[in-house]
């Protein structure tokens, strides 16, 4: 099987993390807009969403990977 070349560069695959399109700060305490830059190149219009609903579920943001979403900080 040959490897998938998208036409369409800085586009992500679902479920796996592309680190070139970007990544959280390492201590854990990205911003909305430092995110947001990678972010809706990996969950285009969801994005926003996204957000709204971890900083309701977990704002301490707890879970989180090298891209997982920010909760917006109060």
């Amino acid at each position: 099987m040959g490897k998938h070349i998208s036409k369409s560069p800085r586009a992500a695959c679902f479920n796996y993390r592309d680190l070139d399109l970007g990544m959280n700060n390492i201590n854990g305490n990205t911003s909305y807009e430092q995110a947001r830059v990678w972010g809706v190149k990996y969950f285009k219009n969801n994005f926003d969403r996204l957000v709204k609903i971890k900083t309701k579920i977990d704002p301490t943001n707890l879970f989180r990977n090298e891209q997982s979403i920010p909760p917006l900080l109060s």
